[in-house]
């Protein structure tokens, strides 16, 4: 089952009727897809547009209206996770890796959970979803200290297009 993830994405031209070829991503992760034109609105179907695409696996499933401010979260939220957390040891070549615990992450972040709620829920992760062995937990409120310490932006509503 693939999960939702949000990219970056520019509109480079018409593709087969009624869609345009979009880019996806940015870097090595990056990929071309053809996009229907049902789901952008007007002003952004033109060569060049930006927006913030939801995807699932390679297909857009939607645009959202606040994705500007959650790639910086995205951005922000998997600095940290990479290079403090990593438990699998994967990060410097699938950069995304992580990215199915940033929603969770952020919800506790912005909720006000303790640094210790949040490290509990990175060992759940390591232990019980990824089958790893105990971690440190010394390890872990340091990197829950990273992480409530980002100055994430807010997101004003859960509205899309």
């Amino acid at each position: 089952m693939a999960l939702e993830r949000r990219l970056e994405a520019t509109v480079l031209g018409p593709a087969s009727p009624g869609h345009v070829k979009v880019t996806l991503g940015r870097g090595k992760g990056q990929f071309v897809s053809d996009v229907s034109v049902d789901l952008l609105p007007a002003s952004v179907r033109t060569p060049n547009s930006t927006f913030v695409a939801v995807v699932k696996g390679r297909e857009v499933v939607r645009v959202e209206i606040e994705g500007r401010p959650w790639l910086v979260i995205q951005d922000q939220i998997r600095a940290v996770l990479n290079s403090e957390w990593d438990p699998i040891g994967v990060s410097d070549v699938v950069e995304d890796e992580y990215d199915m615990y940033i929603g969770h992450i952020y919800s506790l972040i912005t909720s006000g959970a303790s640094e210790q709620a949040i490290a509990q829920h990175l060992w759940e992760i390591e232990t019980e979803r990824m089958g790893l062995s105990a971690p440190r937990i010394d390890r872990l409120l340091a990197v829950a200290a990273h992480l409530r310490a980002l100055q994430l932006p807010t997101l004003k509503s859960a509205k899309v297009l």
